[in-house]
């Protein structure tokens, strides 16, 4: 678990004690938070205990990592990613027109499931009601946590892969307290000791999170030793993101539903579809908002403008009070946002070559072996370059969310 995400588990405590939240009590005497609250009076005390305890702390960061930019390159932070060959302002206009061409698209969908789900419009709705949405309890009983282990298996089977076989690839499945149950990938000795730590408690989140996270441990499994540690464990993120996403994805594809689940979920289909593209829509909001963060905007208009972009983005209105708390390090919204791009058009040539249930071919597993055995030596476009071709564009995934909610 990151600094930052215990300090903000930190907050969260701080805002649920000292702003009157009830708390469940346990029968051993222990208290655990939430309990049955007030969701628009738990995120107003989140927003005032940002602004009061977080916000100071991220003001000097940002003050700090302003000035060690300037040092190094003379410029802004921006500037220094510029030389690092990020290119943030031309993936920009990439995700700027994504956004534009699927701005209607989203928010008729995303009314349509609000209304549907929670009895609320997109135009009333804020983000805690989003996140009800996206929780999507109703799904629960289709994802059950005994099935999500075999799932795994079987998917890597069909792909030639033997989960269970490989000597440097440790499961952590035990059960113990204070264990994190969502799961995760432990690189510890790229590629000696990769360590899949799940505890799995069923969901359609949870089956997404070990799907994510078995990506990045086949893929780190799959490197050369021979490879330089900066090619193992550095390099760019987007890549291992990228075959993360590919297997999270799975999920979303019926013929995987129907092989692993037996049957699809009624309505599942394009209900996830319209949870990826919200994240798509709030990542490239994110995109817009860093590029004038790192290229040095004011901090005193930074915050409206934020809430701007954000809100713009999904529909609801965002709380400026999370300028620099939503701000993830390392200029990683990049990342993430050229590893969606990345999946779309790597998946879009496996179901190519190898038919839509690409996922029970060994020979696909083959060509993914072959990928990941590059490690991170190559920038997300040129890996996508060598295999398919194509440059790297939004294009696919615009069609593919288009298809799923027509």
């Amino acid at each position: 678990m990151t600094v930052k995400r215990l300090v903000v588990l930190a907050v969260l405590f701080v805002a649920a004690v000292s702003h009157g939240i009830p708390a469940i009590a346990q029968p051993e005497g222990k208290e655990v938070y939430p309990g049955p609250i007030d969701v628009d009076k738990m995120d107003a005390a989140r927003r005032a205990v940002t602004a009061e305890h977080l916000n100071p702390l991220h003001e000097k960061g940002e003050a700090l990592r302003r000035e060690l930019a300037g040092h190094l390159n003379g410029g802004s932070v921006l500037a220094l990613y510029d030389r690092f060959e990020y290119a943030p302002r031309k993936l920009q206009a990439a995700t700027d027109a994504f956004l534009d061409a699927t701005d209607d698209l989203y928010r008729h969908h995303a009314d349509l499931q609000l209304r549907r789900r929670l009895g609320v419009s997109l135009g009333d709705a804020g983000p805690p009601d989003l996140a009800r949405l996206w929780r999507a309890p109703e799904f629960d009983a289709a994802f059950a946590p005994e099935r999500a282990l075999p799932a795994l298996r079987a998917t890597l089977a069909g792909l030639g892969v033997d989960l269970d076989g490989q000597p440097n690839v440790e499961l952590d499945i035990e059960a113990r307290p204070g264990k994190v149950p969502r799961a995760f990938c432990a690189p510890v000795r790229v590629p000696g000791r990769v360590i899949l730590v799940l505890l799995p408690q069923g969901g359609q989140d949870d089956y997404r999170a070990l799907f994510h996270e078995a990506g990045h441990t086949e893929h780190f499994a799959h490197i050369p030793a021979a490879l330089p540690a900066e090619e193992r464990m550095l390099g760019d993120n987007a890549v291992t993101e990228g075959f993360a996403f590919l297997f999270e994805h799975l999920l979303h594809d019926p013929h995987w539903l129907q092989a692993q689940l037996g049957a699809e979920p009624p309505d599942y289909t394009a209900f996830s579809a319209l949870y990826k593209l919200f994240l798509v829509r709030r990542y490239a909001a994110k995109l817009a908002y860093e590029v004038e963060l790192h290229a040095g905007a004011p901090l005193d208009v930074l915050p409206e403008r934020y809430s701007e972009l954000l809100s713009r983005a999904a529909g609801v209105p965002y709380p400026a009070t999370d300028y620099l708390d939503d701000v993830d390090e390392g200029f990683y919204c990049t990342c993430y946002l050229r590893a969606w791009a990345l999946e779309a058009q790597l998946r879009d040539h496996l179901r190519t070559r190898f038919g839509s249930t690409w996922f029970t071919r060994p020979e696909a597993g083959a060509l993914l072996r072959e990928l990941w055995s590059l490690g991170q030596s190559l920038r997300a476009e040129a890996l996508l370059q060598m295999v398919t071709g194509a440059e790297l564009d939004f294009d696919v995934l615009r069609a593919e969310a288009e298809a799923a909610l027509a």
